[in-house]
């Protein structure tokens, strides 16, 4: 299949997941700036899912330029890849209304983990048969290997100790993976990352 139709329909979805959850979010009776103080954690647990997928849709569209075709089996990745991103939103509104219980914090977590796994299977697969993707697949695998092991670890301490180091394991992950791609295209200019 023509990896152009492919995107077109990822992009869509992408954005719809990527804005939806502010329809959830309650408006409040107020209009003082303490009125908007029930929203803060909702709109924290968006602003990280926002950007976490943001990221993760700029580093697609990055590593899939020059790939002119995807098989089924990218294709299916990809699709279970958007099922478990679709869950975002409520998940966002259920851990924003929970911030530190536990189920709320595991599933959000667990979510996280699914799409990450999955975005590296994909990778992996594309690397089959481009060779543009095969040559970017060492450093893209340490980098999924310390983003799997930020997430797991927050997971870890979430589910013993305190259940919101689970969204804050995404935020570092999220982080680390933004400094990663920045010294990695500074160590290689000519690297295809960004065309």
């Amino acid at each position: 299949m023509s990896k152009d139709r492919f995107v077109a329909f990822f992009d869509a979805i992408m954005a719809i997941i990527m804005t939806i959850v502010v329809l959830e979010f309650v408006i409040p009776g107020g209009t003082q700036w303490s009125d908007l103080s029930v929203l803060a954690y909702q709109i924290l647990a968006y602003a990280v899912s926002f950007f976490w997928l943001g990221g993760m849709w700029i580093n697609i569209h990055n590593l899939w330029h020059g790939v002119a075709t995807v098989d089924r089996g990218v294709l299916w990745v990809n699709l279970a890849m958007l099922f478990f991103s679709s869950m975002i939103p409520f998940l966002v509104v259920y851990v924003g209304r929970n911030i530190n219980v536990l189920v709320p914090q595991l599933l959000y977590g667990i979510d996280v983990l699914c799409i990450t796994i999955l975005n590296e299977l994909s990778i992996e697969l594309l690397a089959r048969h481009h060779d543009r993707v095969k040559k970017l697949l060492p450093s893209f695998r340490i980098s999924m290997a310390v983003d799997i092991g930020i997430k797991l670890v927050g997971v870890l301490i979430g589910v013993t100790v305190f259940p919101m180091a689970i969204m804050i394991s995404v935020m570092a992950a999220m982080v680390f993976l933004i400094v990663w791609r920045t010294v990695t295209e500074r160590k290689d200019p000519a690297s295809p990352i960004d065309e």
